[in-house]
């Protein structure tokens, strides 16, 4: 009886004592459980308020005291950023599958672009600024430099007609156009008749023979020809370009111009040398 009795007793002693340690494993098991949702609490709240240094030094100093456990992710942000980068990404897609396209008429465009200022109005005011400075354009008196007349071969053959005592007919000077785009040449010589002279490119020395032969003698070319009193006043700031080249290819056409021009051609031919 008395052996049954302590029989009892142990048997009771090693449950109680397997209690105890169960109830202390489960309150182990709970702090770690409650010490790890509060530091992924933690880190999931420096993810998302970096900008708080506070937070950032205790989780430093945590990640000091227990480096393999900061080490590993924990699962929830992990899930938290894979769902972020998959809602950054549904975002995105529409963007890119978006595409606008705007049409703008050329009527627009043409309309939009500076309007160029009529020649025979820059010409008219080109004029009124030589009166204005005291100067008659009729008296302007230009310069036929070596570099603006150039003589053709021809020249010569011209020259043994003479020799030979064959009579030769009048010097004609003809007045050539530059080509512009998106003109004839019909449209071009109706612009010069209509004033405006910006079209003349050269003139042309032609002599014909009494058996209408035609000898291109000359040329003489705009690029070339000088007028001092307007490269002058160019260079003082009195007349535009636009003025100036008006003023010069007016003068250039001029007959008084196309005279002299003949008339250095015909000495050129007459010459012994």
């Amino acid at each position: 009886m008395q052996f049954g009795l302590r029989i009892q007793d142990i048997i009771g002693l090693v449950l109680a004592v397997l209690i105890v340690a169960i109830l202390i494993s489960i309150v182990l098991i709970l702090r770690e459980n409650a010490r790890e949702r509060r530091l992924w609490r933690e880190e999931e709240y420096e993810e998302e308020e970096p900008e708080k240094p506070r937070l950032r030094r205790a989780v430093a100093s945590r990640k000091e005291e227990e480096p393999e456990r900061v080490l590993r992710k924990p699962r929830f942000a992990a899930q938290r950023e894979a769902q972020r980068e998959e809602e950054v990404a549904e975002s995105v897609e529409p963007l890119e599958s978006q595409e606008t396209v705007e049409t703008v008429p050329l009527e627009e465009i043409r309309s939009e672009e500076p309007k160029e200022e009529p020649r025979q109005v820059v010409l008219e005011r080109a004029l009124r600024k030589l009166e204005d400075l005291g100067l008659d354009f009729g008296a302007l008196k230009p310069v036929f430099g070596e570099d603006a007349i150039h003589f053709s071969p021809l020249l010569w053959e011209v020259k043994e007609e003479v020799k030979s005592g064959r009579e030769l007919g009048d010097i004609v000077i003809h007045t050539v156009f530059r080509s512009l785009p998106g003109y004839s040449a019909d449209e071009i010589v109706e612009r010069y008749r209509s004033g405006d002279v910006s079209v003349v490119e050269k003139l042309e020395a032609r002599v014909k023979t009494r058996d209408g032969r035609n000898y291109l003698i000359a040329t003489m070319s705009l690029a070339h020809f000088q007028v001092p009193e307007l490269d002058r006043h160019f260079r003082q700031g009195n007349l535009r370009e636009d003025e100036y080249e008006l003023l010069k290819a007016l003068k250039f056409v001029d007959r008084a111009t196309k005279k002299d021009f003949a008339r250095m051609v015909y000495a050129r031919i007459m010459d012994e040398d």
